[in-house]
C-alpha cells in the first residue's frame, strides 16, 4: 500500500518510514496539517498515520480535515496516540479516523493493523469500480465521466488551456446484433474500448456513455488535435476484426464528432450541466452530421474549427 506519515518530528517520521517500507509498503510524509491535506489532494495514498499532535493542531483535526477533503477518494486514517490517553476513543473515530494506535508503536501490532486495513482498503476500491465504471469495457460511466469532465473544465477555465471532446458511435450496431448475435456486439463495444485505450494519453478521459456511444475528453489539446486522433481512431477501428463465435470475423466502422471548449463557458456545480453539457452537444451535433453525411467518417465542430 502506498502510506503516508503525518508527524511534524523528522526522526520520527524518518523511523516510521523506514519500518513501512521493510514491510514493503510504499511511504510518503507530511510535517503539517497542511502539507498534508495538499499531498492527499494532488496524489493517492490507501492510508494515513497520523501523529496525535502535529505542530499546532492535534491529530484528531487533521484526521478531520482530511477526511472532509478526499472527496470521491477513500482513505484510511489511523491515529497514533500516546499510551497514557485512554478516554477520547470516541473523539477519534468520531472526528474521522478509521482506527488508533498505541505510541511507542509495536511494529508487529503495526503489521497486523495494515494487513486489516488493506483489505478495508481493496473492498472500497472494488466497490468505486462497480460504482464509477461500465461493467461491460471497464470504461468509466457516464456519472464518473461527467463529474470528471467538469473538474477539467473547471481546471481549463483557470489555466486557460484548450480542451477538447470526441463523441463516437458504431454504425449500424443493431445490425451487427441481429446478425451476429448480442454476443457479438457486447464483443464490438469492448474492443471500441481497448482500441482507444492504445491511442488515448493517460491524462485524456475515456467514458461509455450508454449503448454503442463513448466519449473521450481531451485536456490541453486544440480541436485540431482532436480530430488528428478521432481520425487515428477511425482507421483503427475500422481495421479491428470481431471473432465470430462459429468462426470468422465481422468488421465495422465508427462515426466520430469532435469539439472544443468555447472561451467563456462556465462549468456549473451539477455534473451534466453548464460548459460540460455544451461542449459534448457540440460533439453529438457533429457526430449527427457525420452520421448523416455517409458514416465512417470524422466531422467538426464547425464554430469552434
Amino acid at each position: 500500500m502506498r502510506i503516508l506519515v503525518v508527524d511534524d518530528s523528522r526522526m520520527a517520521r524518518m523511523v516510521l518510514c523506514q519500518q513501512l517500507e521493510g514491510l514493503g509498503h510504499q511511504t510518503a510524509f507530511a510535517a503539517s496539517d497542511e502539507e498534508a491535506l495538499t499531498r492527499c489532494r494532488d496524489e493517492s495514498f490507501d492510508v494515513a498515520l497520523v501523529d496525535f499532535r502535529v505542530g499546532a493542531m492535534e491529530g484528531v483535526e487533521v484526521c478531520w480535515h482530511l477526511r472532509a477533503a478526499q472527496g470521491a477518494k477513500h482513505l484510511y486514517l489511523m491515529l497514533m496516540i500516546p499510551g497514557s490517553i485512554t478516554n477520547q476513543f470516541f473523539e477519534v473515530v468520531e472526528n474521522g479516523a478509521d482506527e488508533f494506535l498505541r505510541k511507542p508503536l509495536d511494529l508487529v501490532w503495526l503489521r497486523a493493523r495494515l494487513l486489516a486495513a488493506s483489505r478495508v482498503v481493496e473492498m472500497q476500491r472494488q466497490l468505486e469500480r462497480l460504482a464509477t465504471t461500465d461493467s461491460l469495457t471497464g470504461a468509466l460511466n457516464r456519472g464518473r465521466f461527467m463529474t470528471r469532465a467538469a473538474g477539467e473544465v473547471a481546471r481549463a477555465q483557470r489555466s486557460g488551456q484548450p480542451l477538447s471532446a470526441i463523441m463516437l458511435d458504431i454504425d449500424h450496431f443493431k445490425k451487427i446484433n441481429d446478425t451476429h448475435g448480442h454476443a457479438t456486439g457486447d464483443e464490438a463495444i469492448r474492443s471500441v474500448v481497448r482500441v482507444c485505450r492504445t491511442l488515448v494519453r493517460g491524462a485524456d478521459i475515456l467514458g461509455r456513455l450508454g449503448g454503442e456511444e463513448f466519449a473521450i475528453l481531451l485536456p490541453d489539446t486544440p480541436q485540431q488535435g482532436a480530430a488528428l486522433l478521432a481520425e487515428r481512431l477511425r482507421v483503427a477501428l475500422a481495421a479491428t476484426e470481431v471473432r465470430l463465435p462459429g468462426g470468422g470475423a465481422v468488421t465495422f466502422t465508427v462515426s466520430i464528432g469532435v469539439s472544443a471548449l468555447r472561451p467563456g463557458e462556465k462549468a456549473r456545480e451539477k455534473a451534466g450541466e453548464g460548459a460540460v453539457s455544451a461542449l459534448l452537444a457540440r460533439a453529438d451535433e457533429a457526430l449527427y452530421r457525420a452520421k448523416n453525411g455517409g458514416r465512417n467518417r470524422v466531422v467538426w465542430d464547425e464554430a469552434t474549427a
